[in-house]
């Protein structure tokens, strides 16, 4: 135990690493990264939730039947034409 008193004593009085002072910023920086992909990932499972949600209500609505609808052709159009 002596050996490890006497180290740490002797670490007391060098010069603290200057990179040590920019290690917070980094830690932040890492912290803000880590919080807008976690971000962004919830905003990619919640437009697929939300699809998901759309085509399945969307899927299991009763469809109108589809109706021809009469579209008035000239006389001059080419179906017209290639049927005489």
């Amino acid at each position: 135990m002596d050996d490890l008193d006497g180290l740490l004593h002797r670490m007391r009085g060098e010069p603290v690493d200057a990179r040590l002072a920019a290690l917070g910023d980094a830690v932040m920086a890492g912290l803000e990264a880590r919080r807008e992909r976690a971000a962004a990932r919830r905003a990619v499972a919640l437009a697929a939730a939300l699809a998901l949600g759309v085509g399945v209500v969307g899927g299991t609505l009763p469809a109108a039947p589809a109706r021809a609808v009469a579209l008035g052709l000239s006389d001059l159009a080419p179906s017209r034409l290639l049927a005489e």
